[in-house]
Protein backbone atom coordinates (compact mmCIF):
# COMPACT_ATOMS: atom_id res chain seq x y z
CA UNK A 1 0.00 0.00 0.00
CA UNK A 2 1.57 3.68 -1.13
CA UNK A 3 0.43 5.51 1.89
CA UNK A 4 2.31 8.85 0.36
CA UNK A 5 0.00 8.51 -2.65
CA UNK A 6 -3.23 8.01 -0.42
CA UNK A 7 -1.60 10.81 1.27
CA UNK A 8 -0.97 13.17 -2.11
CA UNK A 9 -4.80 12.17 -2.83
CA UNK A 10 -6.33 12.87 0.70
CA UNK A 11 -4.72 16.44 0.03
CA UNK A 12 -6.28 16.97 -3.18
CA UNK A 13 -9.75 15.98 -1.71
CA UNK A 14 -9.18 18.93 1.03
CA UNK A 15 -8.18 21.25 -1.67
CA UNK A 16 -11.29 20.60 -3.88
CA UNK A 17 -13.39 20.95 -0.77
CA UNK A 18 -11.39 23.92 0.36
CA UNK A 19 -12.77 25.57 -3.07
CA UNK A 20 -16.41 24.57 -2.86
CA UNK A 21 -16.12 26.07 0.57
CA UNK A 22 -15.24 29.05 -0.38
CA UNK A 23 -17.41 29.04 -3.05
CA UNK A 24 -20.18 29.72 -0.80
CA UNK A 25 -20.94 25.30 0.22
CA UNK A 26 -20.08 25.93 3.63
CA UNK A 27 -21.64 22.91 4.76
CA UNK A 28 -19.07 21.22 2.78
CA UNK A 29 -16.79 21.74 6.22
CA UNK A 30 -18.79 18.31 7.07
CA UNK A 31 -16.30 16.31 3.91
CA UNK A 32 -13.64 18.38 5.26
CA UNK A 33 -13.85 17.20 8.63
CA UNK A 34 -13.81 13.55 7.29
CA UNK A 35 -10.99 14.12 5.38
CA UNK A 36 -8.96 15.65 8.48
CA UNK A 37 -10.06 12.66 10.58
CA UNK A 38 -9.02 9.92 7.76
CA UNK A 39 -5.37 11.87 8.34
CA UNK A 40 -5.22 11.99 12.12
CA UNK A 41 -7.56 10.34 14.45
CA UNK A 42 -6.23 6.59 15.31
CA UNK A 43 -8.83 4.47 17.05
CA UNK A 44 -8.96 0.22 18.30
CA UNK A 45 -10.56 0.25 15.10
CA UNK A 46 -9.07 2.45 12.32
CA UNK A 47 -5.30 3.60 12.04
CA UNK A 48 -4.45 7.16 11.30
CA UNK A 49 -2.59 7.70 7.52
CA UNK A 50 -0.09 9.96 9.23
CA UNK A 51 0.14 6.78 11.55
CA UNK A 52 0.62 4.03 8.60
CA UNK A 53 3.31 7.20 7.66
CA UNK A 54 5.43 6.99 10.81
CA UNK A 55 4.43 10.90 11.34
CA UNK A 56 2.64 11.03 13.93
CA UNK A 57 5.08 13.40 15.63
CA UNK A 58 5.41 16.19 12.73
CA UNK A 59 4.73 19.51 13.67
CA UNK A 60 1.60 21.55 11.84
CA UNK A 61 0.20 25.09 11.55
CA UNK A 62 -1.78 26.77 14.46
CA UNK A 63 -3.11 30.15 13.82
CA UNK A 64 -4.37 30.31 17.17
CA UNK A 65 -2.68 30.58 20.53
CA UNK A 66 -5.14 28.23 21.73
CA UNK A 67 -6.92 28.59 25.53
CA UNK A 68 -5.87 28.09 28.88
CA UNK A 69 -7.29 26.26 31.59
CA UNK A 70 -8.16 29.48 33.08
CA UNK A 71 -10.04 30.66 29.89
CA UNK A 72 -13.58 31.62 29.99
CA UNK A 73 -14.73 32.56 26.84
CA UNK A 74 -12.12 32.23 23.54
CA UNK A 75 -13.13 32.23 19.46
CA UNK A 76 -9.82 30.73 18.28
CA UNK A 77 -10.35 30.08 14.73
CA UNK A 78 -12.20 32.93 12.72
CA UNK A 79 -12.63 36.89 12.36
CA UNK A 80 -15.47 38.45 12.94
CA UNK A 81 -15.89 41.87 10.23
CA UNK A 82 -18.18 44.57 10.79
CA UNK A 83 -18.52 47.83 8.36
CA UNK A 84 -19.61 48.63 5.41
CA UNK A 85 -19.65 45.59 3.38
CA UNK A 86 -21.72 44.07 6.27
CA UNK A 87 -21.34 41.53 9.20
CA UNK A 88 -19.75 38.56 8.85
CA UNK A 89 -17.42 35.98 10.41
CA UNK A 90 -15.51 33.94 8.12
CA UNK A 91 -12.25 31.91 8.57
CA UNK A 92 -9.17 33.99 8.56
CA UNK A 93 -6.93 31.24 6.57
CA UNK A 94 -3.23 33.41 6.38
CA UNK A 95 -3.86 36.58 7.79
CA UNK A 96 -4.26 36.29 10.94
CA UNK A 97 -2.14 37.25 13.87
CA UNK A 98 -0.84 34.00 14.66
CA UNK A 99 1.70 31.23 12.67
CA UNK A 100 2.70 29.02 15.19
CA UNK A 101 4.47 24.87 14.58
CA UNK A 102 3.62 23.02 16.89
CA UNK A 103 3.41 18.85 17.47
CA UNK A 104 0.29 16.85 15.99
CA UNK A 105 -0.76 15.95 19.16
CA UNK A 106 -1.02 19.14 20.48
CA UNK A 107 -2.59 20.38 17.83
CA UNK A 108 -5.37 18.11 17.88
CA UNK A 109 -6.20 18.52 21.42
CA UNK A 110 -5.91 21.96 21.64
CA UNK A 111 -8.72 24.14 22.75
CA UNK A 112 -9.77 26.31 20.49
CA UNK A 113 -13.17 27.18 21.51
CA UNK A 114 -14.40 28.41 25.58
CA UNK A 115 -18.34 29.49 25.31
CA UNK A 116 -18.16 29.06 28.82
CA UNK A 117 -16.35 27.82 31.52
CA UNK A 118 -17.75 24.16 31.01
CA UNK A 119 -18.13 23.95 27.26
CA UNK A 120 -14.27 23.59 25.95
CA UNK A 121 -13.85 22.44 22.05
CA UNK A 122 -10.69 21.07 20.81
CA UNK A 123 -10.15 20.45 16.95
CA UNK A 124 -10.59 17.08 17.90
CA UNK A 125 -14.40 17.68 19.25
CA UNK A 126 -14.93 19.85 16.72
CA UNK A 127 -13.62 17.11 13.74
CA UNK A 128 -14.72 13.92 15.38
CA UNK A 129 -18.42 15.61 15.66
CA UNK A 130 -18.73 17.02 12.22
CA UNK A 131 -17.28 13.82 10.84
CA UNK A 132 -19.01 10.56 12.67
CA UNK A 133 -22.33 12.92 13.66
CA UNK A 134 -23.28 15.49 11.57
CA UNK A 135 -22.85 13.70 8.09
CA UNK A 136 -19.32 14.02 7.30
CA UNK A 137 -19.27 9.82 7.20
CA UNK A 138 -22.12 9.04 9.42
CA UNK A 139 -25.33 10.84 10.99
CA UNK A 140 -25.85 10.47 14.89
CA UNK A 141 -29.43 11.18 16.22
CA UNK A 142 -28.02 13.50 18.37
CA UNK A 143 -24.62 15.51 18.77
CA UNK A 144 -22.62 16.14 21.30
CA UNK A 145 -24.10 18.90 23.14
CA UNK A 146 -20.38 21.11 23.15
CA UNK A 147 -20.54 20.84 19.12
CA UNK A 148 -24.51 21.53 19.52
CA UNK A 149 -23.75 24.73 21.19
CA UNK A 150 -21.26 25.65 18.79
CA UNK A 151 -23.30 25.26 15.88
CA UNK A 152 -26.00 27.58 17.26
CA UNK A 153 -26.76 30.54 15.94
CA UNK A 154 -25.16 32.98 18.11
CA UNK A 155 -23.23 30.84 19.80
CA UNK A 156 -20.29 33.69 20.28
CA UNK A 157 -22.58 36.41 20.07
CA UNK A 158 -24.07 38.53 17.73
CA UNK A 159 -23.20 41.19 15.60
CA UNK A 160 -24.98 44.38 16.49
CA UNK A 161 -25.34 47.38 14.36
CA UNK A 162 -27.88 50.16 13.47
CA UNK A 163 -30.00 50.30 10.49
CA UNK A 164 -33.10 52.74 9.48
CA UNK A 165 -32.84 53.95 12.54
CA UNK A 166 -32.98 51.05 14.37
CA UNK A 167 -30.62 48.68 16.43
CA UNK A 168 -30.27 44.92 14.87
CA UNK A 169 -29.32 42.08 16.50
CA UNK A 170 -27.58 39.58 13.55
CA UNK A 171 -26.72 36.48 15.30
CA UNK A 172 -23.31 35.00 14.44
CA UNK A 173 -23.96 31.52 12.52
CA UNK A 174 -21.91 28.44 11.07
CA UNK A 175 -19.10 29.06 13.72
CA UNK A 176 -18.04 25.16 13.97
CA UNK A 177 -17.61 25.07 9.63
CA UNK A 178 -15.62 28.41 9.76
CA UNK A 179 -13.70 26.37 12.08
CA UNK A 180 -13.33 23.60 10.01
CA UNK A 181 -11.94 25.77 6.97
CA UNK A 182 -9.52 27.16 9.00
CA UNK A 183 -8.13 24.12 10.34
CA UNK A 184 -8.08 22.87 6.56
CA UNK A 185 -5.83 25.90 5.60
CA UNK A 186 -3.42 24.69 8.74
CA UNK A 187 -3.24 21.52 7.34
CA UNK A 188 -2.48 22.49 3.77
CA UNK A 189 0.20 25.26 5.03
CA UNK A 190 2.16 22.67 6.90
CA UNK A 191 5.30 22.36 5.45
CA UNK A 192 6.12 18.54 7.03
CA UNK A 193 3.02 17.37 6.19
CA UNK A 194 3.42 18.88 2.19
CA UNK A 195 7.18 17.06 2.81
CA UNK A 196 5.65 13.44 3.44
CA UNK A 197 3.81 13.83 -0.19
CA UNK A 198 5.92 11.19 -2.86
CA UNK A 199 8.14 12.87 -4.82
CA UNK A 200 6.86 13.69 -8.58
CA UNK A 201 9.62 13.65 -11.45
Amino acid sequence: MDFHAHLARQLAFLRRSCESYDAGATDEAVRIATIVRVLIHNTKASTSLLKHLNATTINLLSTTDGATPNTIMYFGLGTMQLGDGGCRYFPSLDFGPVKRIIPVSQWWDQIVFVLDPQTRLSRRKIILSAANQDGGAHVDASLSKEYEALSSDGAIGHFTYGSNGKEVHQPITDAHFVAIRQMAHELLHSPELDALLPNVP
